[in-house]
């Protein structure tokens, strides 16, 4: 065998290790994002459930049985489904670009639904003075508080993940595995929390 033909055979096996290399990096990487959404998703199904439970706990009443009450426990539970649907598909691909900005979509749209709700509830004394529905609610929108909180920790670390990820994917040469093995680049969850000043008015209103 030639000098030629081993320096050949070298540069070959150099390449071929660095490809694996660089595959195994994104691999790893995109796994990082896909570990990092266990956690959003939980925070997410809870806030799902809670705003449910608002929209149950409020159906019945009869100071919710206007055009506006109506309408706007209405539109809780629809922007709730659709947020669990896209939930759903999101917790199959979290590295699929598509399923986390349509559920970014749909989150925001929940928020736009909650945010009435809660402007309803406050201007509604008379759902207060039930002692034992009043408590049902500073709980459920207590817990909402809380999820908001815990979702914008989480956020942060699942994009963080996805930003090392499509950062490795837009490097060269690396990017040239990434196009021949279908590595496709993933999105961030974009924030829905509520503005903090008019729920803590809210939640105010509970007394301590």
């Amino acid at each position: 065998m030639s000098a030629g033909s081993i320096a050949l055979l070298a540069l070959l096996a150099l390449v071929g290790f660095w490809v694996l290399g660089a595959y195994n990096r994104l691999v790893r990487l995109r796994n990082a994002a896909v570990e990092a959404w266990a956690p959003i998703d939980a925070q997410l199904r809870r806030r799902q459930a809670l705003a449910f439970e608002l929209a149950e706990l409020l159906a019945g009443e009869d100071e919710m049985r206007d055009e506006v009450g109506r309408t706007t426990l209405q539109t809780v539970v629809a922007a709730t489904r659709q947020a669990q649907a896209a939930a759903d598909h999101a917790q199959v691909r979290p590295s699929k670009a598509g399923a986390i900005q349509s559920l970014s979509l749909a989150e925001q749209v929940l928020e736009g639904a909650l945010r009435p709700l809660r402007v309803v509830i406050g201007s509604r004394p008379a759902l207060l003075a039930d002692a034992a529905l009043a408590e049902r609610l500073q709980a459920a929108l207590q817990g909402l508080h809380e999820a908001d909180a815990q979702l914008a920790f989480v956020r942060r670390m699942f994009n963080d993940a996805v930003r090392a990820y499509n950062g490795a994917l837009h490097e060269m040469p690396t990017r040239v595995v990434a196009g021949a093995f279908g590595f496709r680049p993933a999105a961030p969850l974009q924030q829905a929390s509520p503005e903090r000043g008019p729920e803590s008015q809210l939640m105010s209103t509970f007394g301590p």
